[in-house]
């Protein structure tokens, strides 16, 4: 599947570190969602606060948070505050973690997708994929039945007569 493809995941990565460096160029406030299992903690979380973050866990950057952001070789990096006690811990997000980067449009009251990373496994949660093989067969076999004039394809030995 071209979703897992290495040159994509590459091409992904690379795309995202630019649209990060140009938010943070601009002064752009956005939130991130990203893949926890790509994501570091400095210190780490107390396992009450951890152990409620999804797979997929969605970052706002704004003010404190957004002024803190670095932009490393292979990841994002910033301070964030957690749980009612507000615990502080430096974030470490590796690049091809970041699934997807949002804008808030004020006028729309919604969120923009300014990126979405197809080749993370999380969005297909729970979804087989299918065999690219297979795929093509499939989509082989639809175009030639679609034909009429292959109709003499499909017609089974007996039926000739």
């Amino acid at each position: 599947m071209i979703c897992q493809n290495l040159k994509l995941k590459a091409l992904l990565t690379k795309h995202a570190k630019e649209i990060l460096h140009l938010l943070i160029e601009q002064n752009i406030s956005f939130s991130i969602l990203c893949d926890i299992s790509k994501t570091d903690f400095d210190p780490p979380l107390p396992p009450d606060i951890a152990k409620n973050l999804d797979a997929l866990t969605l970052f706002v950057l704004a003010g404190y948070t957004f002024e803190s952001i670095e932009l490393g070789a292979h990841n994002i990096s910033f301070e964030a505050g957690f749980g009612a006690q507000n615990f502080g811990s430096l974030v470490t997000i590796e690049y091809d973690g970041i699934v997807q980067i949002l804008l808030q449009d004020s006028t729309l009251v919604q969120e923009i997708s300014l990126f979405l990373n197809v080749s993370n496994p999380h969005l297909y949660n729970g979804l087989e994929i299918a065999n690219e093989d297979m795929e093509g067969l499939e989509h082989s076999f639809f175009a030639l039945s679609s034909n009429p004039k292959n109709a003499y394809l499909f017609e089974h030995k007996d039926d000739k007569h």
